[in-house]
């Protein structure tokens, strides 16, 4: 198992993304936030990553994409800053961090970087492989899914599916979001008819449920349908909107045909 990739972040950049997650706790009303600044925050980080996570639960709703990703940047600093700490400590945190990231459904590609990575399937591996080492599974990633697919019905039609969105769920979860983004920035390119697919597809982005379960499965299947339709219109109209979408409309073509056959065979 390759080491765990790390970066080097600069003091400024460390306090920078610290102040800003402080600042935040003070826009939405967090009455410890001014608590956090008088403790040093810049020498002594991890009460301000801590209480952030404590949010979680009852104020999840407050907290934002960019609190989860300076708080990266902010272990990152830890890490590369010498500032004393137990590593078991700071990657349990980080771990929290990647799961909070996901239950807000932010693209794993966003918290790529201030792990030092550079895919979304690697940030998703490194989540992987420690829920393996959670439940005292080697710390592999196929380990992991093959423990998880093992509770899935063993049915060769369920299982089958099961192991394709194991491997593709992401790919189609990020390349729906580059499409409804494309629409975002490029709604004059379009007719009513595709923004409306395109508003359906945005629907089942935002009910994407992370970790992946079986409970996910409906959600992907409405998300796999709706492209596929998606990409039938796009190949044979709106030529202005296929050039703005380069290789997203092949990568989405390729991605429902293998949901297809995964889930009703060749």
């Amino acid at each position: 198992m390759p080491s765990k990739t790390q970066i080097e972040v600069s003091k400024a950049a460390g306090q920078a993304a610290i102040e800003a997650i402080i600042a935040r706790r003070q826009k939405v009303g967090d009455a410890d936030a001014d608590h956090l600044l008088h403790d040093d925050p810049v020498e002594d980080p991890l009460p301000v990553i801590k209480h952030l996570l404590q949010q979680r639960q009852q104020r999840r709703h407050l907290i934002t994409d960019e609190d989860v990703i300076d708080a990266l940047w902010a272990l990152g600093y830890i890490r590369s800053q010498n500032i004393p700490h137990v590593p078991a400590v700071i990657d349990r945190l980080e771990h929290e961090l990647l799961e909070l990231g996901r239950a807000l459904k932010i693209p794993l590609i966003r918290l790529a970087e201030p792990l030092g990575l550079r895919s979304a399937q690697a940030v998703d591996h490194r989540i992987l492989r420690t829920r393996a080492a959670l439940q005292d599974l080697p710390r592999n990633e196929r380990i992991e899914r093959a423990h998880r697919l093992a509770a899935i019905p063993s049915k060769s039609a369920a299982s089958r599916e099961a192991r394709w969105y194991d491997r593709n769920a992401i790919k189609l979860y990020d390349a729906a979001g580059k499409l409804i983004q494309l629409r975002r920035d490029h709604d004059e390119l379009i007719d009513d008819d595709l923004a409306e697919q395109i508003i359906d597809l945005a629907r089942a982005h935002r009910e994407m449920v992370w970790p992946l379960t079986p409970d996910s499965f409906p959600t992907l299947r409405w998300m796999a349908q709706t492209m596929a339709s998606i990409v039938e219109d796009l190949e044979k109209e709106y030529e202005d909107f296929r050039v703005q979408a380069g290789n997203l409309i092949p990568e989405m073509a390729q991605l429902v045909r293998g949901q297809y056959t995964a889930r009703f065979g060749s």
